[in-house]
């Protein structure tokens, strides 16, 4: 009986992240291109047959953009419900979220290139 009230728990932890999953695709532009590309270039390696080196750096890099991204989406909604009304300084944490993301992005960009001329 233990075993199955862990289980269930767990489900239901999942279930809630899910939840999350699909609201972020259906509400963020930017994740929706950013799991396109993640598809894109996991693709590309399973076709040219990447080693597990590279197919590590690949998911932890894929993964670390998203996990920007949510962490950006949940932050500037946070900022929203905090502060209804237009904010000069919440605008620039908000800017400060974006750089966060174009940073992950860049350096997406450049560990995906060199992954791709190395393999």
């Amino acid at each position: 009986m233990f075993i199955f009230r862990i289980a269930k728990q767990w489900l239901r932890r999942f279930s809630y992240a899910g939840r999350g999953l699909v609201y972020l695709w259906r509400r963020e532009v930017s994740f929706r291109w950013e799991i396109l590309a993640a598809i894109l270039v996991v693709g590309y390696a399973w076709w040219n047959n990447w080693d597990l080196l590279a197919w590590l750096l690949l998911l932890l890099i894929c993964f670390f953009v998203l996990s920007g991204e949510i962490l950006n989406t949940i932050l500037e909604r946070l900022m929203d419900l905090l502060e209804p009304k237009f904010s000069e300084a919440v605008g620039r944490l908000k800017d400060m979220l974006a750089a966060l993301v174009l940073l992950a992005a860049g350096l997406a960009v450049v560990v995906g290139l060199f992954l791709i001329f190395n393999n």
